[in-house]
């Protein structure tokens, strides 16, 4: 059974990027991947809440204020280790935002900071390899 990841970001580029990292990350897991995409945040917590997935990548700054229920990327992470069908999943925060701002947010919520700045696809492949594979019992501290 593939391994499924969503990837939750309103820019089109940068989820494509993320797509070749995770197209990476198969190849080098030697295991095939279904991708789900979102974007805007509205939809993605309707996933997270909802679908069960082996990652999630998630952006903070959703351009999507005008829909009813808009969150940005840091409370989707914090509800999402709260309740619904992923609060022990591995969950990738990929921002543009300060690192130092965020970072330590981020980790307070057993989720990893991926900055978008420099993004590197066989970098970001590394890790999505390292969250996908890691033990369930590391995953859900």
């Amino acid at each position: 059974m593939p391994f499924r990841i969503l990837v939750a970001d309103d820019d089109e580029a940068v989820r494509k990027s993320h797509r070749f990292a995770v197209d990476a990350a198969a190849d080098i897991m030697k295991d095939s991947v279904d991708v789900v995409e979102s974007d805007d945040s509205v939809d993605a917590w309707a996933k997270i809440r909802s679908e069960r997935f082996d990652l999630i990548i998630v952006d903070n700054d959703f351009r999507d204020m005008e829909i009813k229920g808009h969150l940005p990327g840091i409370a989707l992470l914090q509800i999402a280790r709260k309740e619904g069908a992923n609060t022990a999943t591995p969950i990738i925060f990929c921002s543009g935002e300060t690192f130092e701002t965020l970072k330590p947010m981020v980790e307070r919520f057993n989720a990893v900071y991926l900055p978008k700045g420099g993004y590197d696809i066989d970098r970001a492949a590394r890790l999505f390899v390292e969250q996908l594979t890691r033990p369930k019992s590391v995953q859900s501290k």
